[in-house]
């Protein structure tokens, strides 16, 4: 299944404990197809769900785009999202649809 509009970003979300919230973000590229996608998700994030779930015997993961070690005990949540220009293309075609902007489809 081939997927025409795809994140160019995916951004990792780290909520700490303390409440404190930090966005990690990925440039994956232009990203074709789902597979792709995933592909490019699972290289980022099986590291920190492994070590969250326990499925590793480290006690901390890292992340990059900023770079921070981030100790288990103090992570409460992982949220993760893609991001880019499928979103300004959705967002552009819903205001085009009300009839208040023309669609601007050039790279």
């Amino acid at each position: 299944m081939t997927i025409e509009r795809q994140p160019d970003t995916f951004v990792v979300t780290v909520i700490l404990v303390n409440g404190l919230t930090v966005e990690h973000r990925y440039p994956i590229g232009n990203v074709r197809s789902l597979p792709e996608f995933e592909r490019a998700m699972v290289g980022i994030i099986r590291e920190p769900i492994d070590t969250l779930m326990g499925n590793s015997p480290a006690k901390a993961f890292i992340l990059a785009y900023p770079v921070a070690v981030y100790n288990t005990s103090h992570v409460m949540t992982l949220r993760v999202r893609g991001e880019g220009s499928s979103q300004a293309m959705q967002a552009a075609d819903h205001v085009h649809e009300m009839g208040f902007l023309a669609r601007d489809r050039s790279p």
